[in-house]
């Protein structure tokens, strides 16, 4: 047993006013109230209680303990409540790093709903689409794409992942540009187009070849690009306004293809899957503002989805 345990022995000892009464209150035999207290009097190098026959005296340094070991109690006490009453009702800090698009178009309006449900939390949102350190930055969660995790490094590391999101990638370019250039009528014909190109330093080498698959076979296609950007808004906005053809995600081009601006080209042809990911440190249980804020956003961008346990 540790002090404050022998604390509480000795404080419920007094409270009830005796060894038999404090071991029954405790669920504990009445020999081993005895033993913990004398083994706290010699711990402290101190008498607490003048034992007699009939009743119980504490010395000027038990009354000083005792008062001590009350106030210990009551803090205890205060803490343990705290700690409930934010279990139901979450609150506390959440540090989150998220991409750029995403963040700004997805999980901005996400956080907003998710801070006006639960309104003692706070958020420190961090957007941007290079790799973090989540341990030596302090975060709490990140996300990311498919290409920024190594997901090799996760088994032995601090970290934990969950998948938060799959989707569809796809080839989109304007209506206008379709009109005035004629619809590619398979991947070979793409050399005969603007191919608008978002890399980023993950992809490397690869960002100069698109893979697809046809008939459960696969094909690639080395593009020649007229323009690339690291910046996937400036990749769907030249799209967008007709310059050429470009590959996204469906979240990125949702809103474009909804207001008519975008439109699917070579549909028979698979052109992959990209995964969204959450990040977390790996402890035994996440604090529940956090765990929270996973199923909120996972909720959202997975419609009818229960989600998974952590």
């Amino acid at each position: 047993m540790t002090t404050l345990n022998d604390t509480t022995i000795f404080a419920a000892v007094i409270q009830h006013g005796g060894f038999g009464r404090a071991a029954r209150h405790l669920g504990l035999s009445a020999g081993l109230i005895s033993r913990r207290i004398s083994q706290l009097e010699t711990k402290l190098g101190v008498t607490l209680i003048k034992r007699t026959t009939r009743q119980l005296e504490l010395t000027a340094e038990g009354e000083l303990f005792f008062n001590s070991a009350e106030r210990i109690q009551q803090e205890l006490s205060t803490a343990i409540s705290l700690i409930q009453a934010s279990a139901k009702k979450p609150k506390g800090h959440i540090k989150i790093s998220a991409p750029l698009y995403f963040g700004r178009h997805y999980l901005t309006p996400i956080i907003v709903d998710f801070l006006s449900t639960f309104t003692d939390i706070k958020i420190d949102l961090i957007l941007g689409n290079h790799k973090v350190d989540l341990i030596k930055e302090q975060l709490d969660l990140v996300i990311r794409g498919s290409g920024y995790i190594d997901e090799s490094k996760l088994k032995d590391s601090s970290m934990k992942m969950k998948r938060l999101h799959k989707e569809e990638i796809a080839l989109y370019a304007s209506p206008q540009y379709l009109l005035k250039q004629g619809e590619p009528k398979d991947p070979a014909a793409l050399a005969n187009y603007n191919i608008i190109n978002f890399t980023d330093a993950s992809q490397g080498k690869n960002a100069a070849v698109w893979s697809y698959h046809y008939n459960n076979k696969k094909g690639e296609i080395i593009i020649n690009d007229k323009l690339n950007t690291n910046d996937i808004e400036s990749a769907l906005t030249a799209c967008a306004s007709g310059y050429g053809i470009g590959k996204f995600t469906d979240l990125n081009a949702r809103k474009l293809l909804a207001e008519g601006k975008l439109q699917r080209i070579l549909t028979e042809y698979s052109w992959g899957e990209y995964y969204l990911y959450v990040l977390y440190p790996q402890q035994k249980t996440l604090p529940k503002r956090t765990r929270l804020l996973i199923e909120f956003i996972e909720t959202r961008l997975n419609p009818g989805n229960k989600g998974t346990s952590y």
